[in-house]
């Protein structure tokens, strides 16, 4: 079986935790992992992907590294708000933290992913939590736009 990395694994269980929290308490709202794919959905759309890992030593003098991973949740909404509405829950939410997956490919199905629990992701603070202004005759898409950021880190 081919697994995944740790990275990767924090971002797909995150997306699989915020779709099934999304889809249970809303209707309608699509929940992607690239801009190209908010760009074609019919809104609201919030797109969930990991920007950046941020690692320090886990003790002084070790090798080892603890990493702190930066979670970006971009939602594009129908209103004002519907967006405040949605960046709401979404706070909410987060500060529980979530179960954390370790993926693999299905051995003679490449599609299709398994997974099997290994932990859980931690919530460590919220970055950034705002409406995105961009000044200027903009699309139906970016109208309502607002940006979640925060940090996560894998615990065992």
């Amino acid at each position: 079986m081919a697994y995944f990395r740790e990275t990767r694994n924090v971002e797909l269980s995150t997306i699989e935790f915020l779709t099934a929290q999304i889809n249970a308490s809303w209707t309608g709202v699509t929940t992607v992992k690239t801009f190209q794919e908010a760009e074609a959905a019919k809104l609201p759309v919030v797109c969930i992907r990991l920007l950046d890992t941020l690692s320090t030593t886990r003790e002084i003098g070790q090798t080892l590294l603890a990493h702190n991973y930066n979670i970006v949740i971009d939602i594009f909404a129908k209103s004002d708000g519907q967006r405040l509405d949605l960046a709401d829950f979404i706070t909410n939410l987060i500060p529980d933290g979530w179960v954390y997956y370790e993926y693999s490919h299905t051995p003679g199905h490449p599609d299709q992913l398994s997974t099997s629990a290994a932990g859980r992701v931690n919530f460590q603070s919220i970055l950034e939590n705002r409406r995105i202004d961009f000044y200027e005759t903009i699309e139906d898409q970016d109208k309502y736009r607002h940006i979640i950021s925060f940090l996560v880190r894998k615990h065992v």
